[in-house]
This record gives C-alpha cells, structure tokens and sequence, in this order.
C-alpha cells in the first residue's frame, strides 16, 4: 500500500481519509454524501462513472452503489463503496487514483462532504432508503438468522450430492463460499428490503 501524507487542506476537500475505519473484521461500506452545484449534474455524473469504474479495478471490491437526489431543490448524492478488507479498503482509499478523482471533483461540489462507516453485520444492512442509520444489534442478528435458516436447510445438502470425491475440509470450504456470495448478493438484500420498515423504525 503506497503511503499517503494528509494535510488540512486535504482534510477539507477529502474528510473520508482524515477519518479512517477502525481495523476491525471486514467487509467494510462507506458511505458519502456529496452535494452538487446546479449546473453540473451531469459533469458529476461523468465523474461517477469514471471513479466507479476505477474502484472496481481494486482488489477487494464487492461493489458500489450511488442514491440520486429525490429533489432538484436539494441535490445531494450519496455513494456506496464496500470492501472486504480493511487493507483493501484502504489501498483504495488512499491511492494516487481516488487522490486524482478527489481533485477532479472539487469544481462541481458545494458544502461540506459527509461520511459514514460500516463494518461487519452493517455491511449487509446499508440500503438506498436509510443509507445514514444502522438498526439495533439485535434486529440485524434477527434477519440474518431468518436469512441463514433456510439456506443452510438446503444448500449443504444439495451441493454435498456434487461434491463427494473432494475431503471434507474442502467440501466445507466450497460451500461456506456458496453461503456467502448467496447471502451478500442475493438473499440479504432482499431481506433488509423486506423487513426495511421494522428495521428502521424510529431511526429516521
């Protein structure tokens, strides 16, 4: 990972690496709030597609996300990078490519740039209509249990019937893999959509 000095003045116009994570157990998602200056919508939105792009050439990428602005009056966007690694995330973070994106960026935003972390459980719970609030512990343990239950009814016992010839250690591998992507991309997302308003309550 290259080494990065950060001064006040890039702590201003880039406060996501004056404010790293805490190195904890990934994934990680961040979260930031950008608010544009009228007139350069779609300079902003040429710039996402080139940032968003370049992200994904970073090892450890599991995906990003951007929540467009409901009202022209309040343009504010809001981007969505995850990681699975405090390492990778932050051999993104502080690369020469963002640096350069950051700068590029600086002419078509106003006001101060919020960010937000998430680790571990939050990682799967970070969706586009609460994207600034985190549910209690205890409901985010809830759905990912009521999320797991079925798939470790089913899953196991179907890719077992496939998998016969190679040891155990290495059936337990492959499905574990299973679990997670099926988890992360597919069952998760659905779930947090799903139960988003019990979640949610009363963190608005």
């Amino acid at each position: 990972m290259e080494k990065l000095t950060v001064t006040k003045e890039d702590a201003l116009r880039d406060p996501l690496i004056a404010n790293p994570p805490e190195k904890t157990e990934g994934p990680f998602t961040t979260v930031v709030r950008r608010t544009v200056k009228r007139g350069k919508e779609e300079d902003f939105e040429e710039w996402l597609k080139g940032i968003m792009k370049d992200a994904m050439t970073f090892e450890g990428h599991l995906g990003a996300g951007i929540i467009r602005p409901s009202r022209k009056s309040r343009p504010e966007y809001i981007i969505v990078f995850r990681f699975d690694t405090y390492e990778n995330l932050m051999g993104w973070e502080t690369s020469s490519v963002r640096r350069g994106w950051v700068e590029r960026v600086q002419p078509l935003i106003t006001g101060e740039t919020s960010v937000q972390r998430h680790t571990g459980l939050e990682y799967w719970f970070t969706v586009p209509d609460h994207p600034g609030s985190t549910p209690p512990r205890i409901k985010m343990a809830f759905v990912t249990w009521l999320a797991l239950f079925p798939l470790v009814l089913v899953v196991p016992p179907i890719l077992v019937t496939y998998l016969q010839p190679l040891p155990q250690w290495g059936q337990i591998m492959i499905i574990a893999a299973v679990m997670v992507l099926l988890m992360t991309y597919v069952v998760m997302p659905q779930m947090t959509r799903l139960f988003s308003r019990w979640l949610y309550r009363g963190r608005d």
